[in-house]
């Protein structure tokens, strides 16, 4: 799970907002704010649990439309959070950009 979580970590450092923030989904989802999902926008942290039931373990970043991109086990993707999986995983989402 690293690698994953460390995607979004690297883009927030690197490209997006040159902030730091830390390196594993169930951290980054201990900071921000809570967002509603039908008030998502694009930059903000979507969090899902794909592992053990209820326990972040995926993070990815909100690209507006009901998308976000995340590094899946198939590569950085484009995905849609009304997907069957990713739906019934959702935790939550946070907003660390002010």
């Amino acid at each position: 799970m690293g690698i994953k979580s460390g995607f979004v970590q690297y883009v927030y450092k690197n490209a997006a907002t040159k902030m730091s923030i830390p390196r594993t989904s169930a951290e980054q989802y201990k900071i921000g704010k809570f967002v509603k999902q039908n008030e998502l926008q694009q930059g903000d942290l979507v969090f899902y649990a794909t592992g053990a039931k209820g326990k972040v373990s995926f993070v990815g970043i909100y690209y507006g439309n009901g998308t976000f991109i995340g590094a899946t086990s198939k590569g950085v993707k484009v995905v849609k959070m009304s997907d069957k999986y990713w739906k019934d995983r959702y935790i939550g989402a946070k907003r660390v950009i002010k």
